[in-house]
């Protein structure tokens, strides 16, 4: 009898927690699908093989870079290994937070969008001109060009990974702390939002 009922609480236990994490989603990241307009990374009005791209869900995966640690994004990889060649988009309108170099994340910029998702987009080769700190960013604005910078101290580094674009997506918690999000289901809605640019 004891057996049956510890087993029910924990079919209790676990249903509750499941329903737990699936309802946060919706009551916390309303504001995510409030901003988001396009797809981060354009297709070619021309030619759209050499502009695809493919993701999977690798959220929280393990990496070991710097030490141990998780994945805290979507890799939107490149089927062409080459840097500068797909333009990037924001996502969102919003306002530009953080740019220049990270360790990990190359040359990085984050977006504030209005209701105060921090779109993060890592290891481009370059930045959009005359794109700089507190410029207010229209969703579907140039903000530069995919890449494979990070991993280095040192500026400008780099090759360590094949070309692609990192997507994080990150919230304020009310204790001010900002926790990551994951961009995957989210990416998935906006592949049928993809702006067409005219380059070959």
């Amino acid at each position: 009898m004891l057996f049956f009922t510890v087993v029910l609480l924990d079919a209790w236990l676990l249903q509750s927690l499941r329903e737990t994490k699936e309802a946060e989603p919706e009551d916390v990241l309303w504001a995510v699908r409030e901003d988001m307009v396009y797809f981060p990374v354009p297709q070619s009005s021309y030619d759209t093989e050499g502009y695809s791209v493919s993701f999977a869900d690798s959220w929280m995966e393990s990496r070991n870079f710097g030490g141990e640690r998780v994945h805290e994004g979507c890799d939107i990889m490149a089927a062409v290994n080459k840097r500068g060649h797909y333009p990037i988009v924001s996502i969102s309108d919003g306002c530009v937070e953080n740019m220049g170099w990270l360790t990990l994340g190359g040359y990085r910029i984050g977006i504030r969008s209005p209701a105060g998702v921090y779109f993060y987009y890592a290891h481009l080769s370059d930045y959009a001109p005359d794109l700089a700190v507190g410029d207010e960013v229209k969703a579907g604005e140039l903000l530069g060009f995919m890449g494979d910078t990070g991993y280095s101290e040192k500026e400008g580094t780099t090759g360590f990974f094949p070309v692609h674009l990192h997507v994080g997506i990150y919230l304020n918690q009310e204790d001010g702390e900002e926790k990551s999000y994951n961009p995957y289901p989210f990416l998935k809605e906006l592949e049928k939002k993809k702006l067409k640019f005219c380059f070959e």
